[in-house]
C-alpha cells in the first residue's frame, strides 16, 4: 500500500483532472446554452445549436458527480465546510443544473415559438449562473472561507452569500464566464455546418481576448490587495490544529510571492495565456485549432488556482491555523487506498462510454437534419 502523502498527492491530482474533465466537456455545453438567445436568431438556428449538446450533455455531467464524490470522499471536512459556507450559491447552482435538462425536453414538445423562447431562455440564463459561480467559487478557495474549529474539531461556520462577492471573485467568475463562453463557441465551430459557425469564430476570439483580460487582472488584484496564507510549522500529523499558518498581505513578502507565483503556478499561468492566444488568432478555417486553444486555456487555468494555493485546499479567514491542507484533512490511508482501487477498476468504464458517446454524435450538423424526428 503506498504511504499516506502519496495517496493524497495522488487523490488530490485526481481531483484537479475531473474538474478539468468536467470543465473541458460540461464547460462547453453552459458556454453553447448561454450564447443561445443572443447568437442565434431563428428557430432552426437555436434547434441546430441545441442539438449539438442534446446527445452528449448527460456523459458531461458524469464529471462533475465523479469530482463532488471523490472530492466527498478524499476530503469529506473539505467538502462538509465548502457546502456550508457557500450553501445558498451551490443551491443555486443546484437549481440552474436542474432546470437546464427539464428546458432541453420540454422546448419542443410545443410548436408554439413563445413556448419555446421562454424555455430558451430559461437555457440561456440557467448557463449563465452556474459558469459564473462557478469561477466565484473557486476564487472564495483561494481568499478563504469563513469557519473555524473548537477543541474537540466540531465545526463553527456561516453560510455566506453576498460576502462572497469582493473585487478577486468577481474576476474570478468572469474568467470562468468567458472561458466557458469561448470554449462552448468553438465547440459549436466543430459541430455545425452553417453559417452561424462563422457567428462563433468571431465570438470565440471576443470571449477569449475578454478572459485573458480578467484572468491577468485577477492575478494583479490577488498580488495586491489579497491576504496569502503560508505554512509555516507541522507536526505532520491529520490533526488539522497541529500546524501554524501565516496570514499577510502577499506584496509584503517575496517568499507569499514565491508560493503564489512560483515555477509550477507561472508554468500554469503560461499555458493558461498560451491557449487564450491560441483561440483569439485560430482562423475561420481552423476549428479544431480555436478548440484546441480554449481548452488549453481551460487546464491552464484550473492549474494556475490549485498549484497556487498548494498545499492548501481552503484556507480559514477566521482562524489562519485551522486552515484545510491536503496534509491534514484527507481520509484515511485505508479509505484513499480503496477509493484508489475502485477508481482504477471504474475510470475506465466511464472513459469507454463517454468516448463511444462522442463517436456515436460525432457528425457535422446541417439545417436538414433537423427533419430528423429524433432531433429536438
Amino acid at each position: 500500500m503506498p504511504s499516506l502523502e502519496m495517496l493524497q498527492i495522488i487523490w488530490w491530482v485526481l481531483l484537479g483532472v475531473l474538474l478539468t474533465g468536467f470543465a473541458l466537456t460540461d464547460g462547453f455545453d453552459l458556454g453553447i446554452a448561454s450564447l443561445l438567445t443572443a447568437l442565434a436568431k431563428t428557430d432552426d438556428e437555436r434547434r441546430l445549436m441545441i442539438n449539438t449538446i442534446a446527445p452528449v450533455w448527460e456523459s458531461n455531467q458524469v464529471w462533475l458527480i465523479l469530482g463532488a464524490g471523490a472530492l466527498f470522499a478524499a476530503w469529506p471536512i473539505v467538502y462538509a465546510v465548502a457546502f456550508s459556507t457557500m450553501y445558498l450559491a451551490m443551491f443555486l447552482v443546484l437549481a440552474c443544473l436542474i432546470i437546464r435538462p427539464v428546458g432541453l425536453k420540454f422546448r419542443s414538445k410545443m410548436p408554439s415559438q413563445e413556448w419555446r423562447n421562454r424555455w430558451d431562455w430559461a437555457l440561456c440564463i440557467t448557463s449563465i449562473i452556474p459558469c459564473l459561480v462557478f469561477g466565484i467559487a473557486v476564487g472564495n478557495t483561494i481568499l478563504g472561507l469563513p469557519f473555524v474549529f473548537d477543541e474537540s474539531l466540531m465545526l463553527k461556520t456561516k453560510s455566506v452569500f453576498f460576502e462572497l462577492f469582493n473585487p478577486f471573485t468577481l474576476l474570478a467568475g468572469l474568467v470562468s464566464l468567458n472561458m466557458l463562453i469561448a470554449h462552448g463557441a468553438a465547440y459549436l465551430r466543430l459541430k455545425v455546418d452553417h453559417p452561424i459557425a462563422q457567428k462563433a469564430h468571431g465570438v470565440q476570439k471576443t470571449f477569449s481576448f475578454l478572459a485573458l483580460i480578467c484572468f491577468a487582472s485577477a492575478g494583479i488584484v490577488l498580488n495586491r490587495t489579497c491576504f496569502g496564507f503560508t505554512l509555516e510549522e507541522t507536526s505532520g500529523s491529520q490533526n488539522i490544529l497541529a500546524k501554524i499558518v501565516g496570514m499577510q498581505f502577499i506584496e509584503e513578502s517575496d517568499e507569499l510571492s514565491l508560493r503564489f507565483f512560483g515555477s509550477s503556478a507561472m508554468i500554469a499561468t503560461l499555458l493558461a495565456c498560451f491557449g487564450f492566444l491560441v483561440s483569439m488568432v485560430s482562423g475561420k478555417r481552423k476549428a479544431i485549432v480555436g478548440f484546441l486553444g480554449t481548452s488549453i486555456s481551460i487546464i491552464g487555468v484550473i492549474a494556475t488556482a490549485g498549484l497556487a494555493t498548494f498545499p492548501f485546499i481552503l484556507p480559514s479567514t477566521l482562524a489562519p491555523n485551522h486552515s484545510l491542507t491536503i496534509w491534514d484533512a484527507s481520509s484515511s490511508r485505508l479509505t484513499l487506498f480503496i477509493m484508489l482501487i475502485a477508481v482504477l477498476i471504474f475510470l475506465p468504464f466511464v472513459l469507454a462510454y463517454i468516448t463511444w458517446t462522442y463517436k456515436v454524435f460525432s457528425k457535422r450538423l446541417v439545417l436538414k437534419d433537423l427533419s430528423d424526428p429524433q432531433m429536438y
